[in-house]
This record gives structure tokens, sequence and C-alpha cells, in this order.
């Protein structure tokens, strides 16, 4: 890759400008001078540079030898506008980055993202898709040459304003390489003999041109992906706010809420599990799971050592996912769920241990309801969180479970 890219200068290396040695002229201008052993004067000249060797993003196949000459250019263009002052704040960026989605967002986004030249390049070129397909997408329009993205089994598409908007970015894009590296070249070539101020004057305008055009298509294409992130992570959404509103009857002792909200939880993660892992779907879980796990545990003594051991571990394991499910703003997730290795594991090490504890299950379903009998020691989150990361730490260990 070295070797098929033209030697251009490094934006942070200065001395690279000019041969081993050799001191540049002064200006006889000590602001001119100054402003030419900046990194902004060098980002100038190395999109002068790079500008040559670019490909027309609206016409040209972008390679691979191509990505990193548009990114360094870019990079330029937005030190050169940050020193402008034109580098609009890109708040939309975090703004419409769904909360669920991995990785976390820059909280400060500044700068222009080759990223989004090669999403609307993309775009241009998924114009081939089966109308069966598109039948299934939320974003039916009247055309049907839709990109789609597949995720978890159903796919989604973006809407037509968005395909045709890639269009005119691209050539807007193509436009604006042109003229910012030609408002440049005069004040580069001749040392900036108009001065600093008519120089910057001239150049502003010309970026201030090409971050309209560029945030108005980056905020398009942010709304476009929220809202199929937002349906892709409903069921993850769901789940958190079951979880939430279980935390907070265990808080304030609403134990009958707790059962109902536990039996919810379960009942949706069975599903997504079946969902999710196809050989999972043969086995159905009882009703009343985590309530009748717990029932285990305070009737100890009539339970056999093998079948208390497995209800803990149902208990453990649902504690795990529980966790999981309340930090899943804070770490994350992948859209595609499969990739989410952690999760998916916890998914089917709980629908195990409840299927395997289903004997010990159906028999304290014969005992009297503990939400009779019971006054203390409920199984909650604040209870059991510590046990249950001890538990994870002494992976191999038997470790008790309070609450008996």
């Amino acid at each position: 890759l070295a070797q098929a890219l033209p030697v251009t200068p490094s934006r942070l290396s200065p001395s690279a400008m000019g041969k081993k040695g050799k001191k540049e002229k002064s200006t006889g201008r000590p602001d001119v001078d100054k402003f030419m052993k900046t990194c902004d004067y060098f980002s100038m000249c190395e999109a002068v540079n790079l500008q040559e060797t670019l490909p027309f993003m609206s016409s040209d196949f972008l390679d691979d030898f191509s990505a990193p000459k548009i990114a360094q250019f870019l990079m330029c263009v937005s030190q050169i506008a940050e020193w402008a002052g034109t580098d609009s704040p890109k708040d939309y960026r975090f703004k419409y980055h769904h909360p669920f989605l991995h990785p976390v967002p820059n909280f400060f986004p500044r700068g222009y993202k080759a990223e989004v030249v090669y999403v609307a390049k993309t775009i241009i070129e998924q114009k081939t898709v089966n109308r069966s397909i598109l039948a299934k997408c939320p974003f039916i329009g009247t055309v049907a040459d839709k990109p789609v993205h597949h995720f978890n089994g159903k796919d989604y598409g973006f809407p037509q304003d968005l395909a045709d908007g890639s269009e005119a970015f691209l050539r807007a894009v193509d436009l604006h390489v042109t003229k910012i590296t030609t408002a440049i070249e005069p004040g580069k070539n001749s040392n900036f003999a108009d001065g600093l101020k008519a120089f910057k004057t001239g150049l502003v305008q010309q970026l201030k041109e090409f971050d309209q055009q560029w945030v108005e298509y980056e905020l398009l294409y942010m709304k476009c992906w929220h809202r199929i992130h937002s349906e892709v992570f409903q069921p993850i959404g769901q789940l958190v706010d079951i979880e939430k509103r279980l935390t907070e009857a265990e808080v304030v002792g609403a134990m009958e809420q707790k059962q109902q909200l536990e039996n919810e939880l379960v009942l949706y993660v069975e599903t997504l599990t079946n969902r999710l892992v196809e050989e999972t779907a043969s086995h159905k879980f009882p009703p009343d799971v985590i309530p009748l796990a717990e029932a285990c545990v305070f009737y100890q003594t009539k339970c056999t050592e093998d079948w208390l051991n497995l209800c803990k571990h149902v208990l453990k394991d649902f504690m795990e996912l529980r966790l999981l499910i309340t930090n899943v703003d804070k770490d994350r997730m992948k859209p595609q769920y499969h990739d989410n290795t952690k999760f998916i594991r916890l998914l089917k090490q709980f629908h195990k241990s409840v299927i395997d504890a289903g004997e010990a299950l159906e028999f304290v379903s014969k005992l009297p309801k503990i939400l009779y009998v019971k006054t203390e020691k409920w199984m909650s989150k604040d209870l059991l969180e510590p046990e249950v990361l001890q538990m994870q730490a002494n992976l191999h260990k038997t470790v008790p479970i309070t609450g008996s």
C-alpha cells in the first residue's frame, strides 16, 4: 500500500515540507511566517497535493487505495475548517446514536468522516434489490431499488430521499474538493501576498458551503440509522423496561408485583431465546420459574441437594442476565445480536438451567406459595448481586445463595 500511494508530507511533520537542513525563507511578515509553521498551513499544503490524486467520488470506483487518500484529505479539511471557524458542531452524531448501540459515541463530535462518503457510495451502488425482500422493509416508498440491511432475521431499508440525496451529496463533495483547494492555492503560492485576513475571508465561504451540505446529508443519514436501530433494539428496550420495574418493586418491597414482573421478564427472555437459538424452541419453560426457584431455596430441607443446586443455578443465571440488561446502556450492544457473545451465552445458559431444573420446579410448585409464608430475605438484585459476582470469580466452586 505504501508503494502504491504518492509520497505526501505529513500534516504533523513540518520538516517534511522542505529539503533537510534548508532554512525556510522569511516573508518579512511575522503573522505569515508564524502561520506557515503551523499544522493548519501544512494541512492546506497537503490538501492541495492530495487533490490531484483523489478519485471523483460520485462516479469513480472507490478502491482500497482510495480510502487512505480520502480519509487524509477530509482530515486536512477538518483541520482547516477548525482554523477558519467553519467546522460547525456535529452534535447530531451523538443525538442520533442509539443509546444501546456499540461503540459509545464521541461526546463532542467534529470534523468530516470518510465513512460518510463510503456510506453514500454504497447506497448509490446498491440499486438492485429483490421486491420480495423490500416488502418486509419498514421504509416502503414508490421505488423498489433501495439498499437493504439484514439484522437478526429481518430486513431494513433506507428511505428513498436518502438514496436520492446520496448522489447529490457526492457530487457536492467532488465540487468542493476543487473549490477549496482552488481557494487555497493562490495564497499558498504567493506566501499570502494579500494578507492572511483576505485569504481567510475567501476560503471561509467555500468551507461554509461544504460544511452546510455535509451536515445536511449526514444528519439525514443519522436519522435514518437511528430509526433502524430503534427497531432493531426494541426487544432490548423491552427487557430494560421490565427489569427496571422489577428492581423498583424489589426496592419498595412489593413482592407480589416482584413475582409478576419476574414471570414477565422470564417469558420475554424465553421468547427472545427461542427466536435467536432455534434449538431451544422445542423446550418450553414451566410457569413461575423464578418464584419456584426461590421457593426451592426456601424449602431446602424438603428438596434434594441436586435440586437445590439446580435451582441456585437458575437464580444465578437469571441474575447475570439482569445485570447485563441493567448495564446495556453502559456496555452497549452490536445490532446483530449474535455478535454479542456474552448476551447469547447468558441466554443459552439460563435456558439450560431452567430446563435442567424442571423436576425440582415441578416438585416445589406443589408446596405452599412462598408469597404467603416468606416474610424476609427475598431474593432481590441488591441481595444477590455480590454473591453472583463472587460465583463468577469462583466459577468451579459451590457458593451458597442467601435467602433461605
